[in-house]
């Protein structure tokens, strides 16, 4: 299959501003997996291992969390699913007398956001024989030239990348070159399509009078 710079310029032509097709590449494939129910997102996921060295993990970047688990002993133990809790009580989870107290047994873990940064913390902390193993979205970094395929997101969707990417393209050209005549209705074909292809995939419904007929 062509890269994705090839499928772009096959609809919309010439178009040479890499970074401006990686741009809108990965920009796409943010905005669709944000649109994406829980079983399509688990195609998008990533493992981050928490231990000794990296006991907590920087959110920066990185989608939703759909579950942590955590080791629950040295050797032999099981992967504990880890409870979520409200950042206002997880530091109650290291006091023995508290109800969020968190063990091997029952682990937790809860969100920290602080200024622009936001942490993820798993108690008990994770050590090198008792790590924790974050699965989150993964929002993947597309470089057209290169790329025709995009890892850990569903095959199925792809083109509505593409889609997204050459709308894009075709705005910035409207723009750079005034031409009224072409690029309006190229725009708004292509909008359409962009529009039917997330109807049909179910990531949008239908309007009313659609399912009623």
């Amino acid at each position: 299959m062509a890269n994705f710079k090839t499928q772009i310029q096959d609809i919309i032509g010439s178009f040479d501003d890499d970074v401006a097709i990686n741009q809108f590449l990965t920009d796409g494939a943010k905005e669709l997996i944000n649109m994406m129910p829980p079983e399509l997102k688990e195609k998008c996921t990533a493992e981050t291992t928490l231990n000794n060295s990296s006991t907590t993990m920087d959110m920066d970047g990185v989608g939703e969390v759909l579950y942590v688990n955590r080791l629950s002993a040295d050797s032999g133990g099981s992967r504990i699913p880890c409870r979520k809790v409200l950042s206002m009580y997880g530091e109650l989870s290291n006091d023995s007398n508290s109800l969020y107290k968190a063990s091997v047994t029952d682990p937790v873990y809860w969100i920290l956001s602080s200024g622009d940064t936001a942490i993820l913390n798993v108690i008990p902390t994770p050590t090198a024989n008792q790590t924790a193993i974050v699965y989150h979205v993964a929002y993947p970094s597309i470089t057209g030239s290169d790329d025709s395929a995009i890892a850990n997101f569903p095959d199925e969707l792809e083109y509505l990348v593409v889609l997204y990417a050459t709308i894009k393209v075709a705005e910035r050209q409207f723009i750079e070159e005034e031409d009224t005549e072409l690029y309006p209705p190229i725009i708004t074909t292509l909008k359409q399509d962009y529009i039917h292809g997330l109807q049909n995939s179910g990531l949008i419904e239908r309007p009313k009078q659609e399912r009623n007929r």
